[in-house]
């Protein structure tokens, strides 16, 4: 009997251990936490091929990526299937080739094989040579839990190899998707609360609309969006006359908080400003504050900041209610010029490239500024940011096969220790009789 309870625990120990153990035990072995990556190929040399070659086919058999670890780390196959691509057609728009879940950590390398290559020249097919070994390229991201990196592969290569030697020779560089390219949920998700526009002013002219908020509603703070403008001169003015809020030389595309607003009738009136020497074209939109992740499980606001536009402009200010604390991440995009970042009017990044800044939060209404232009070189200040919430990975039930081999664990611990409990019961029990026959021998005839 003990035998096979033995048997039955260590089997159950086997099973445990490969079912339950990777969804019990995430925090302890961080190569059973997961992300995603993403491979996209481009080819900015496709862009600069002579019209005489078409029908430009290269192959890769594989994708590798380096997990930075103990040792020399691991290499992770994220393509595994041979995929064939036109550097000629992917010279704008990345292609897809793979996606798939990788182990959380640093990487810092990938790899690439390939295989046939072959284009049409003049009419002419020909079979291109490619390398024979694996190019390895230097490439340093992150891969975090259940969030997601996309890795552009730019497949550049020798022109003058590829007419004059039939030879594919490839530099290929990798980096990693510029932040503000994830997949975030746009302006037109957010709730709109009035609008006005497209229209135009002539000069001097002002025109008017109103909106109504409905009886027994309040509307704690609003979102400002207004485009419009042409340069820093022929600008325009935004008033709520009931409120006295009131927004002056305007241009561009920017974004303001506005106030609380009660039940009742409000009207938005929009002037040309005195040195307008144009019509000056206006749209306009007031939002309710999103909550995050309630209303969207992302959101992302994006502007233009005129340089040497009024002081009123140079401060943009956007506004979420945060459902629950923890770290949000900001995906924080520039296009062109710089700016500071701002988190409930504190300093969280000054921003002249793209770049992923994580804050720690707590729940409740916070507000974000953008401040233009902050080096003071004079240029534009096009910007955009991406919020996206921490992940609630922590309160995933398990699985049933884990719920199962969890079970069977603590039934065979139980038979296990049950069988030994009682087999040295009986022992002890057992004890006093030997003791007794030995001390009287006359008791036995």
């Amino acid at each position: 009997m003990t035998f096979a309870t033995a048997g039955l625990l260590i089997a159950s120990i086997l099973i445990f251990s490969l079912v339950a153990l990777p969804e019990l035990m995430p925090t302890v072995y961080p190569q059973l936490r997961h992300g995603t990556v993403g491979i996209l190929a481009m080819s900015t040399s496709g862009a600069l091929v002579g019209p005489e070659v078409s029908d430009m086919e290269v192959m890769i058999n594989s994708i590798s990526i380096h997990r930075v670890g103990v040792g020399e780390g691991a290499w992770i196959t994220v393509l595994d299937t041979p995929t064939t691509v036109d550097p000629t057609g992917i010279t704008e728009t990345p292609a897809a080739l793979a996606e798939t879940k990788v182990p959380i950590g640093d990487y810092n390398l990938v790899k690439l094989a390939f295989g046939e290559a072959t284009e049409t020249v003049n009419g002419r097919n020909v079979t291109l040579k490619t390398p024979t070994q694996e190019l390895k390229v230097s490439t340093l991201f992150t891969i975090r839990e259940e969030k997601r990196s996309n890795l552009i592969v730019d497949l550049s290569f020798d022109e003058g190899a590829l007419m004059v030697a039939e030879r594919f020779d490839p530099y290929v560089t990798v980096t990693v998707e510029q932040p503000g390219h994830a997949p975030l949920s746009t302006i037109a998700s957010l709730k709109p609360l009035a609008s006005f526009g497209p229209e135009a002013l002539g000069l001097n002219e002002s025109k008017s609309s109103t909106f109504t908020v409905e009886p027994g509603s309040v509307v704690q703070q609003y979102l400002v969006h207004v485009e419009g403008g042409s340069g820093v001169d022929n600008t325009f003015n935004l008033e709520i006359v009931e409120t006295g809020e009131f927004w002056y030389d305007l241009t561009g595309s920017l974004w303001f908080l506005g106030g609380n607003l009660t039940s009742g009738t409000y009207t938005m009136r929009v002037s040309a400003s005195d040195f307008a020497t144009t019509q000056v074209p206006f749209t306009i939109n007031l939002y309710v504050v999103p909550q995050i992740p309630h209303d969207l499980p992302d959101v992302t606001f994006s502007g233009l900041l005129h340089s040497g536009s009024s002081a009123s402009v140079e401060l943009n200010e956007f506004a979420l209610y945060l459902d629950k604390p923890g770290l949000y991440d900001f995906y924080l995009g520039v296009k062109s010029g710089d700016y500071e970042f701002l988190i409930d009017n504190n300093p969280a990044s000054v921003v002249s490239k793209n770049q992923i800044t994580t804050v720690q939060l707590e729940s409740g209404l916070h507000t974000f500024q953008v401040f233009g232009d902050f080096s003071g070189s004079g240029r534009d200040t096009s910007w955009s940011v991406g919020v996206v919430p921490p992940s609630g990975e922590s309160g995933k039930p398990l699985s049933r096969e884990a719920m199962f081999a969890t079970g069977l664990l603590f039934f065979a611990i139980i038979i296990f220790v049950a069988d030994v409990s009682y087999r040295r019961l009986r022992r002890r029990l057992s004890e006093p009789r030997v003791h007794e026959t030995k001390a009287n021998p006359d008791s036995i005839t």
